[in-house]
């Protein structure tokens, strides 16, 4: 009998098809603005050619220079502008004002040493639009006076930015004495920008800068475009945070509630066959996603070099910073073994007849049938259902609950070397760890304690949605209520079809989001088909399984004995054949007795079984 229906295959791709035009209709428009058309290496090119050129450093110079380059995102202008104007005036602000959202940082640093450059770049252009030479407080300028340090600054703005005066009025004049030099720092605000957030007055508005800091003859610091928030609107965002953090806590506090659950459920029925089973694939999974983070830290390894503090060593900082890595990702990897091994006994248990929700009926089968591709299949419906499931939620919230957010996340993985590598890793790894943990095993166990099924997946949805709090999505209750419902439907998605359907739609849902700047927006080739690929590997496994296409019968659960065991059970059939306690007492009472004596349990099954099958 197939896995799937005709009738299930039919309702959605109908429901598959809806989604995508919600999306196209609702979410689509909001990614036109993304361009992300200069690489990394491109951006470190144009860095370095920038401080030969206009700096006058030369390539001897640099070459003693380390690098590390970053991508980034105004997230906070992003909010702020989303908030007080709404999206369609934010892109028509960030279009009128030639205002960047996303945007490469490369520094430029020595090992030990203070001074350091800060070059950012349009990620759109390469236009460098913020500049900053950090020097030694030591260090000497020739004097000069604040008059001629501001024509100073308004020519090289006028030069670099076709700065107008007429167009800006002064905003802050600071001056900062040291011992061997002064600096000043000019800022002007644009006369026709002031963006309020709130309709009470005494609230403030945002203003639009552009600055430069003179020391001596050089100009040491300079911004193109800097979107100043008032405080009022940190202190309200600040509070709003306040409760996405207290959600997020609770529901991390349940989180290790459950993992240790886990912990304890393997324990106490370490015995158990179908974890006995289960256990090398389950070590398997998790040496895989141990692998898997690490080469997640090699690729985001930009980041760690861009942290480095100079006042250290760098083979100290390193140290530190890879043990730390590991520790986590030790956890992160028995968040992921526990609850296999815990959720593999329990699914067996609680539904025995939804053998497609565990990864046992895999083990015990094959992986390669067009049952899987089928599974497969539906996942890449499912994973487009998502996406419809999340852009509807987030119109309603929109129009009628007040709810905006920030789509700079959608850049997430852009500071990789590697981004769509970067995407599969979160994908693969999310889908894994969160499936086996809030479906494979939350909704087993929940099933165990409260002997309802709606109410289990209900729980181990909110517990998983919630625990999204964080994210920069305001009103900070409405992520969890949101991810609550995509959970609910994950669940049934396990419930109905299986781990697999549900592991492939919850990797293809965050590949997507994870490439979508890179597939949607403006981008190099390589990131676009790189994007690409990683969305089709699912695919690949479909198609290969549909055209192996192993039969489907499952193997008998059974004890795989080491050669330790195989003499043990040698000598316990020995022992069992000279005395008549099979016929004394039943086969599980027996068992029993001699576990408790500390024999094997593996060894002890395997010896009465295969007794009494030949009494029989």
């Amino acid at each position: 009998m197939p896995l799937i229906s005709k009738k299930s295959w039919i309702t959605f791709c109908i429901l598959s098809l809806l989604s995508i035009g919600a999306w196209q209709a609702f979410t689509a428009p909001q990614l036109s603005f993304i361009d992300l058309s200069i690489s990394r290496p491109h951006a470190v090119l144009l860095a370095s050619k920038y401080l030969i050129d206009e700096i006058g450093l030369t390539s001897q110079d640099l070459a003693k220079y380390s690098t590390a380059t970053v991508f980034d995102s105004r997230n906070g202008s992003d909010q702020y502008l989303q908030k007080a104007i709404g999206f369609k005036k934010e892109l028509e602000f960030l279009n009128d004002y030639n205002f960047e959202l996303f945007y490469w940082t490369v520094r430029f640093f020595k090992e030990n040493q203070k001074e350091e450059y800060f070059i950012k770049l349009s990620a759109a252009t390469g236009e460098v639009t913020s500049y900053f030479h950090e020097i030694d407080e030591n260090a000497y300028r020739p004097d000069q006076t604040e008059k001629q340090a501001r024509e100073k600054a308004v020519a090289f703005l006028k030069k670099k930015f076709d700065f107008d005066p007429k167009l800006w009025i002064m905003h802050a004049n600071i001056s900062q004495k040291h011992e061997r030099r002064t600096d000043f720092s000019f800022s002007w605000e644009h006369q026709h920008v002031k963006i309020p957030w709130s309709r009470k007055p005494e609230t403030g508005w945002a203003i639009l800068q552009t600055g430069a800091t003179i020391s001596g003859d050089e100009v040491v610091d300079f911004y193109k475009n800097n979107l100043k928030i008032p405080d009022q609107y940190h202190r309200y965002l600040a509070s709003i945070k306040t409760v996405g953090n207290n959600l997020s806590v609770i529901f991390t506090i349940l989180f290790y509630i459950i993992l240790t659950a886990s912990v304890f459920y393997v324990i106490i029925h370490r015995n158990s066959l179908v974890m006995h089973s289960v256990k090398r694939f389950a070590i398997l999974l998790a040496v895989g996603a141990f692998l898997t983070y690490l080469i997640s830290y090699g690729n985001n390894f930009e980041e760690v070099l861009f942290a480095y503090p100079t006042t250290i060593s760098m083979k100290s900082y390193l140290w530190l910073n890879i043990t730390t890595t590991i520790t986590r990702t030790f956890i992160s990897v028995l968040s992921i073994l526990m609850p296999c091994l815990a959720g593999e006994a329990l699914h067996h248990a609680m539904f025995p007849n939804r053998k497609e929700g565990a990864f046992l009926h895999y083990l015990q089968s094959t992986f390669f049938s067009r049952n899987v591709a089928s599974a497969i299949g539906i996942g890449y419906l499912s994973a487009a259902i998502m996406i419809g499931i999340q852009s509807v939620a987030f119109e309603i919230g929109q129009r009628y609950l007040g709810v905006w957010t920030q789509y700079s996340w959608m850049t997430q993985t852009s500071g990789s070397y590697f981004p769509f590598l970067a995407a599969f890793i979160f994908g693969i790894t999310a889908g894994l760890s969160e499936e086996i943990y809030f479906r494979l095993f939350g909704i087993s166990i929940g099933k165990k304690f409260f002997r309802n099924t709606l109410l289990a997946c209900l729980i181990s949805s909110i517990i998983w949605g919630y625990g999204h709090s964080g994210y920069p999505v305001f009103p900070m209750w409405f992520r969890g209520l949101e991810v609550t419902c995509l959970g609910l439907f994950l669940s049934y998605i396990y419930l109905r079809f299986g781990i697999l359907a549900v592991i492939t739609t919850h990797y293809l849902f965050d590949v997507f989001w994870g490439s979508s700047a890179y597939l949607l927006g403006k981008a190099p080739a390589t990131q676009f088909y790189g994007s690409l690929i990683v969305l089709s590997l699912p695919m690949l496994w479909a198609i290969i399984a549909f055209f192996i296409n192993k039969e489907v019968i499952a193997r008998q659960l059974c004890w795989k004995l080491n050669v330790h065991q195989l003499f043990n059970l040698k000598i316990l059939k020995e022992y069992l054949k000279n005395t008549n306690l099979l016929n004394e007492k039943p086969a599980d009472q027996l068992k029993h007795e001699i576990a408790n004596h500390g024999w094997d349990l593996a060894v002890v099954e395997m010896a009465i079984d295969d007794l009494t099958k030949k009494k029989d």
